[in-house]
Parts: structure tokens; sequence; C-alpha cells
């Protein structure tokens, strides 16, 4: 995979073709998302900048990106999640401002299906 862009410029560079890798990704783990928890529904991927968002009911859920898997939660899960050490905030490139209803699962963490379908829906996980 390539290195994260580190400037909005180099956001606007990368063509189409480096978001496949990550939305075929994403694909893969979202049908392993909703197969772990049939609440979920039907979850779209599309690309998104240099890498892939899933949406379920229009709306953004998780992308995966160069920086990582990220998620948008609530506050109350997100503050529990940044607490514990689990997820960190979300900044696409180095200077970029945080997103802040999101939080990110650097490329050598594992989130479970189970646990990236409770991300999905708002829900908090269970402790370690």
């Amino acid at each position: 995979m390539r290195p994260a862009p580190t400037t909005a410029a180099d956001m606007g560079r990368y063509d189409v073709s480096i978001a496949e890798p990550y939305l075929t990704e994403l694909v893969h783990l979202a049908k392993q998302w909703t197969e772990a928890d049939d609440r979920l529904g039907v979850l779209e991927c599309r690309r998104f900048f240099s890498g892939a968002a899933a949406y379920r009911h229009g709306s953004i859920v998780a992308s995966l990106t160069p920086v990582g898997l990220a998620f948008k939660v609530p506050d109350e899960v997100r503050e529990t999640l940044f607490r514990s050490g689990r997820a960190s905030q979300l900044r696409y490139f180095p200077e970029a401002p945080v997103k802040r209803d999101y939080v990110l699962f650097s490329p050598d963490q594992d989130v479970s299906a189970s646990d990236a379908a409770l991300l999905v829906l708002g829900h908090n996980l269970p402790p370690e």
C-alpha cells in the first residue's frame, strides 16, 4: 500500500486506482461485519479520496485509507476508546485537522468483525 498523503494538495493528486486496494479490502471487511451482526443490513462501499468508505443508510460509517480503519461513532464511544488507548484521533495526513466524529485503528491493529459491527451500530466495545 502507498504511504499516506502529507498535505491537502497531495490528496488531490491521488488517482482513483490508488483507492482500489482499499475498496477491495473494505468490501471484504464489510461482508464480514454484516455476517457478524445482521442488524447492520446493507453496507455500500465506495472510493473515498485515497481509500474507501462504507455507507449505511446513505451516511458514512467507516473508512479505510492509508492511515488505517476509521469508524464514525457517538461521543461517548469515542471518548471511551480514546481513554482506553484502543483507538486514536483521525487525521488523513499530518497537518490535517482532526476528524472529530471518528476513531482510528492503525493498519497494524486487528479489529474483529463483531467489534467492527458494534462500532458501525454506534455501540461501545466490550472491555478487553
